[in-house]
C-alpha cells in the first residue's frame, strides 16, 4: 500500500482519479462526471478572507450586495463566483500563496474555515462568513474499479477525521437537508 497526501485542484485529482493514479480523493463541489462516483463528506461554510484587521471583514458577516462591490479579489483556486464586471487577473492553484497574498493586502480570496483557522487566530488574516456559499467536500472514486480493503480503510479514516475536526471546531459545516 501507497499512502499520497497532496493538495491540489479539484479538476487535477479528478484527471488523477481517471488516469488509474489515484484509488480516492477529496474534492471540493465536482462538477458532474459520469466516469467517478461521488460521495458527501463535508459541506464547509465558506469565508472572505483579507488581511489582518481589515475594516470590510470586522462585523464577521459579509451580504451578498457588499460582496458584489469588492473592489479587488483573488479568486479561489481555479474557480471564479466573482460577477462578470469584476476583474480578476489573478488566479491562485494553492491556498498557501493566495493567504500570502491576501495578507500582504493584494486583495481577498475565498475558502473554508478549515484552511484559515491558524491564521485567523494568530491575527495574520481577517474573515468574513458568506452564508449563501458552501464548499461541498466529497469522496471521489473512479466508477467501475473494484474497491480496495485499503481504500475502504482510508475512507473510514477519513470520515473519523472529519468528525473530529469538526467535534474541534476547525470544521464549521453547514446543516445539509437530507432526502
Amino acid at each position: 500500500m501507497r499512502l499520497e497526501l497532496s493538495e491540489g485542484l479539484t479538476e487535477s485529482a479528478s484527471e488523477r482519479l481517471l488516469r488509474g493514479e489515484l484509488d480516492l480523493a477529496i474534492v471540493t463541489t465536482p462538477p458532474p462526471n459520469d466516469h467517478l462516483d461521488y460521495e458527501l463528506l463535508i459541506v464547509e461554510q465558506v469565508f472572505l478572507i483579507g488581511p489582518s484587521r481589515d475594516p470590510l471583514l470586522k462585523r464577521g458577516r459579509l451580504t451578498r450586495k457588499e460582496f458584489d462591490a469588492l473592489p479587488s479579489a483573488v479568486a479561489p483556486l481555479s474557480r471564479n463566483p466573482f460577477p462578470s464586471t469584476m476583474l480578476c487577473a489573478v488566479r491562485v492553484d494553492n491556498s498557501t500563496p493566495m493567504k500570502r497574498m491576501v495578507a500582504a493586502g493584494l486583495g481577498y480570496a475565498l475558502l473554508p474555515f478549515s484552511g484559515i483557522h491558524q491564521e485567523v487566530a494568530a491575527g495574520a488574516l481577517s474573515a468574513a462568513l458568506l452564508p449563501w456559499m458552501r464548499a461541498e467536500r466529497v469522496l471521489a472514486l473512479p466508477r467501475g474499479r473494484p474497491v480496495s480493503r485499503a481504500t475502504r480503510e482510508a475512507i473510514a479514516v477519513l470520515k473519523k477525521i472529519c468528525r473530529a475536526l469538526i467535534d474541534e471546531g476547525i470544521i464549521l459545516t453547514v446543516a445539509t437537508r437530507k432526502a
